[in-house]
Formats: structure tokens, C-alpha cells, sequence
């Protein structure tokens, strides 16, 4: 019985130490981040995504501090527009906050690619998360403006053109993979037409009217 009791003690101990510790198998997170642009200042909804944060116990932590790093994501150009609560560092390439009384935070990467066709970028998740300095993985970054940071700024028909040519390669490019299934295919392709379509995305990193550019 002293055993058993000295167990129960050690596990209460273990499980009080982790109270108020992120934790990856209770929080949630976007499975892909899709990159976005603006339209008339403000960012294209249909990128905004939100992250829960909760200890073991499955209890959300407030105020906890989230960052966002796609310093690895070698085919993304990052545009220092953050929503509000949120803060972009261009020379780390991160995004951060804190989670509110309900241990969320919402956000919105607003960015560029390279691909003018055929280019070389990441093809594994690029992006890693930590909240309160916990890594809580890394998930891929989808592109909607595939080639605005080498051509034309903002999501246009010649970003049809650059994800054709990814789709066709074969190969798997997290930048096209605006659903997150781990495949670039057509119901990317539906998504895709979804975004050109509400041109809510039209102004780009360095355009006219746009968020400008991290320097």
C-alpha cells in the first residue's frame, strides 16, 4: 500500500508539473497554412486560420505565446502585414501572439511565391509552430500568388499557370496543396479558382495598394 501510494503521489506530481504546459496531442492547428494576398488593405479571409492551445489536461492556455516560423519556406516572400493581436518579424520571417481567454489565436500569413514555373521550393512542411517555446510541429505553406514575388504581384491567371505546371510534374508541392491532403491535385485546382474568383486576393507583395515587402 505505501507503494501504491507513493505512485499515486508521483503521478499527481507528474500530471500538476504539465498543468499549464502546451501540449501537441490537445492543442490544434490548420493542417497547411495558405499564404494569401490584400484587396484594398486588408487580407484575403479564406487564409485566416486559428491555432488552440491547451495543456495534458486538455485546458486552454491564455496568454500563451505562439510563433509561427517560415524562415524554411524557401519559396514563400513574406509581407509584413499582420492581423490585429499579431506581429511579423521580417528579419526572423515569424509571425506571433498570444492566445486569448479562450486559448486561441487567429492569423493570416500574407505573402508571395517564386514559382514562375517549374522552380525548385520546398517539398516538406516548412512552417514550425511552438507556443511558450514548445514545438507543436511543422505543417506545409500552400502559395495562392505561386509567382508574385518574380512576376506579377498578386493571385492572376499566370498563378494558374505556375500551379498547372506543378500539378503536372507529378511531384509534391506543399506551395500547391491548398487543401492540405498531402497531394497536389485537382481539388486544389477548385480551390484555387475559389480564391482568383472573389479577388479578394489581387494585390500582392510589392504592388500597388499592397502590404509591401520584409526586408
Amino acid at each position: 500500500m505505501r507503494w501504491l501510494a507513493i505512485a499515486i503521489m508521483l503521478e499527481v506530481g507528474v500530471r500538476s508539473s504539465l498543468a499549464g504546459v502546451p501540449d501537441l496531442s490537445h492543442s490544434s492547428q490548420p493542417m497547411i497554412i495558405s499564404a494569401v494576398c490584400v484587396t484594398g488593405g486588408t487580407a484575403d479571409p479564406y487564409g485566416i486560420f486559428t491555432i488552440v492551445i491547451r495543456d495534458r489536461t486538455n485546458t486552454p492556455l491564455v496568454h500563451s505565446f505562439v510563433k509561427i516560423d517560415v524562415a524554411g519556406c524557401s519559396d514563400l516572400e513574406l509581407c509584413p502585414y499582420a492581423m490585429p493581436g499579431t506581429v511579423v518579424d521580417c528579419a526572423t520571417r515569424t509571425l506571433s501572439g498570444y492566445t486569448d481567454g479562450a486559448g486561441t489565436i487567429q492569423c493570416v500569413v500574407v505573402g508571395s511565391g517564386y514559382n514562375s514555373g517549374f522552380a525548385f521550393g520546398s517539398m516538406t512542411p516548412c512552417a514550425s509552430i511552438t507556443a511558450d517555446g514548445i514545438s507543436l510541429g511543422h505543417i506545409g505553406v500552400a502559395i495562392y500568388d505561386e509567382n508574385g514575388a518574380v512576376t506579377t504581384p498578386g493571385v492572376d491567371v499566370t498563378d494558374l499557370s505556375s500551379f498547372l505546371r506543378d500539378l503536372g510534374t507529378g511531384l509534391y508541392y506543399p506551395r500547391s496543396d491548398y487543401n492540405g491532403n498531402g497531394v497536389d491535385d485537382v481539388a486544389d485546382l477548385s480551390l484555387f479558382l475559389h480564391v482568383l474568383g472573389t479577388g479578394a486576393s489581387s494585390q500582392g507583395c510589392g504592388s500597388a495598394g499592397g502590404p509591401g515587402i520584409c526586408q
